[in-house]
């Protein structure tokens, strides 16, 4: 039994204002607040529901853009309105951890666990049961960082990769080429799915040692330099020999572009109606405006002022944030 000093708790990390998901995902309602999944819900409800089998309503927090805390209050209205921290302004998954670290009084034992609100999973249980193995390790080894592991599926070039040891991480790599992905995978690597646990403790000691201007830049937010979470601590604590991992086999997506949604979403209908034969799915924008995920292939985007439809899955990133630029 888990006592009262040492209780789980979670920081979502919601917010941001990609453009990879254009014309449906804009800076006034990103990826995490829009109804992108199968069954209608969006990525942090989803998210909140994944959790709390396991952690209780009054042990969640979310951590969010000034700017977006409105959304948060509309998508999960049970959240207590003094469990959503407020950043000024994004600087990205680093200063939001430092942020979260010194805003939410906990006992410095307690299991910190730091979960992205703009993912997608088709096994929640196996999920949870990650989340609570790392606990385990966390509990174990005070001193440790862990991060969930996720099982490749393919040599995927958009993805950071984790290289361990058994449990123990040796170093991190960013976005390889597709030779070097495949290698890494031979050789047992595993996507970075940019989700944490530590004892709060734990990371408030390893912010102090890797990211000591941050965590003592808080009190003035915007001038906080903006970077990672991996950059700021958790690639030098490897280094160090502090960071830990465990394997994550959930049918994760990030859904971070047309693609990859399209994919999630059929096998997601396969998964639910493994006996039918999937159907395209609609997604509606505003101004009359249709996504179609076709499953034939593509991911169509259509509006009364265009004769021909958008194949939104074959347009490259730079041409999203340009269309999103001239939208």
């Amino acid at each position: 039994m888990v006592t009262m000093s040492s209780r789980p708790y979670a920081v979502i990390l919601a917010g941001g204002g990609g453009t990879r998901l254009w014309p449906l995902s804009r800076p006034e309602r990103p990826k995490p607040f829009l109804p992108l999944l199968a069954d209608g819900s969006t990525p942090l409800t989803a998210t909140l529901e994944r959790l709390l089998p396991m952690i209780p309503l009054d042990d969640v927090y979310v951590v969010v853009a000034t700017s977006q805390v409105a959304l948060v209050r509309e998508s999960l209205p049970q959240i207590d309105p003094l469990h959503i921290i407020a950043e000024p302004i994004s600087r990205n998954t680093g200063p939001a951890v430092a942020l979260a670290t010194v805003s939410i009084n906990r006992p410095s034992d307690a299991p910190m666990l730091v979960i992205p609100a703009d993912h997608a999973v088709l096994d929640a249980a196996a999920w949870r049961d990650a989340l609570i193995a790392a606990i385990s390790i966390a509990a174990r080894e005070p001193r440790s960082l862990v991060t969930l592991g996720v099982v490749p599926t393919r040599p995927e070039t958009g993805f950071g990769y984790i290289i361990a040891r058994g449990e123990r991480v040796e170093r991190f790599t960013e976005k390889p080429n597709r030779d070097e992905a495949a290698r890494l995978i031979a050789a047992g690597a595993r996507w970075n799915a940019g989700t944490f646990v530590w004892q709060r403790g734990s990371i408030r000691a390893a912010l102090e040692r890797y990211g000591a201007a941050v965590l003592a830049g808080i009190a003035a937010y915007e001038t906080v330099p903006a970077g990672p979470i991996d950059t700021l601590v958790m690639e030098p604590a490897a280094a160090d020999g502090l960071v830990r991992t465990v394997p994550l086999d959930c049918g994760w997506s990030d859904i971070g572009s047309w693609s990859e949604l399209r994919t999630h979403l059929l096998a997601a209908a396969l998964r639910a109606h493994p006996n039918e034969a999937p159907t395209d799915m609609h997604l509606s924008v505003p101004g009359g405006r249709t996504i179609t995920v076709r499953v034939e292939g593509g991911v169509m985007f259509t509006s009364p002022n265009q004769a021909v439809p958008i194949d939104l899955a074959r347009m490259s990133g730079d041409e999203l944030r340009a269309a999103s630029r001239e939208a």
